[in-house]
């Protein structure tokens, strides 16, 4: 190939920069334009074992396995008997559509909110 060909031209670091930019705005956008969320549910096993306000400070245990703690409108876990304790280390959650998942111990936490829809229901 002619070496003039490879080189790089005005019009590709401009047109990588629109793309960047794009890339970075719509990122900024979903992430700040996420609700807050109102409940949590906690699924074990595929079927839901609590839901609990996300405005009211408590600690649920769930089976033993993990204590799902609530407070100041986020939610996180603590003491988890899983092995990996990826579920402990994840953080807490507060915005709807959020959700910590412990593999071993088949267990989902999920933040919902007013009006939310899912794949199904559209």
């Amino acid at each position: 190939m002619d070496e003039k060909n490879l080189k790089i031209r005005k019009s590709d670091i401009i047109l990588t920069a629109v793309i960047v930019s794009f890339c970075i705005a719509a990122a900024a956008f979903l992430f700040f334009m996420r609700s807050g969320g109102e409940t949590v549910q906690i699924y074990r096993d595929g079927e839901l074992f609590a839901e609990r306000s996300l405005n009211k400070d408590e600690t649920v245990n769930v089976d033993g396995m993990m204590d799902v703690v609530i407070k100041n409108g986020s939610v996180h876990v603590e003491n988890s008997v899983c092995p990996s304790g990826v579920c402990e280390h994840s953080g807490a959650v507060s915005k709807k559509g959020e959700s910590i998942i412990c593999l071993p111990n088949k267990i989902l936490i999920k933040i919902t909110g007013e009006g939310e829809t899912d794949a199904i229901s559209g």
